[in-house]
C-alpha cells in the first residue's frame, strides 16, 4: 500500500471538516465554506467586500458570487455597491447571522479542539508553525 502523502492527508482533514461542518450547521441551511465567510465578514467588523473575501479563501470571483448569495437569500448577509468603487459589491452581516454568532465561534472551536485533542502545547506550537510554512510555500 502506498504511503499517504502531505497533500493527500491534508485533503482527508479538510473533507472530513466539511463534512462535520456541513452536518453541525446543516439546521441553519448554511455550508462549511459559508461559516468561513460569515466568520471572516466578523472579523472585518461586519462588513466587507466580495474581492476581501475572494482573497481570504483564496478562491475565484464566481465562487464568492454563489457563496455570497445563496448568504444573502438565507438572509445572513445583505448586499450594497461599494461607494468608493461602484465595480465592488460590499456584504453585510445581517441580524439573523448575528444571532447565531455564538454558536458559529463555538463550532469553530469545537473543530480545533477536535483536530488538535492529542497534541501537546509544544507539539501544537510545532504544528502551527509547521502548518504556517506550508502555506507560505503555497
Amino acid at each position: 500500500m502506498e504511503e499517504q502523502t502531505v497533500s493527500d492527508l491534508i485533503k482527508a482533514i479538510n473533507a472530513k471538516m466539511r463534512t462535520q461542518a456541513d452536518a453541525e450547521f446543516k439546521k441553519y441551511d448554511l455550508t462549511f465554506s459559508q461559516v468561513q465567510v460569515l466568520c471572516f465578514i466578523k472579523k472585518q467588523g461586519g462588513e466587507t467586500t466580495q474581492r476581501e473575501i475572494e482573497s481570504f479563501l483564496k478562491v475565484s470571483h464566481p465562487t464568492v458570487v454563489g457563496l455570497v448569495t445563496r448568504l444573502e437569500k438565507n438572509e445572513y448577509v445583505s448586499c450594497a455597491r461599494d461607494e468608493k468603487d461602484k465595480r465592488n459589491k460590499r456584504v453585510i452581516l445581517t441580524d439573523k447571522a448575528k444571532a447565531i454568532d455564538k454558536r458559529l465561534v463555538k463550532g469553530k472551536a469545537e473543530a480545533d479542539q477536535r483536530l488538535t485533542e492529542s497534541l501537546s502545547e509544544k507539539e501544537l506550537a510545532e504544528l502551527t508553525w509547521l502548518l504556517k510554512l506550508v502555506d507560505a510555500n503555497m
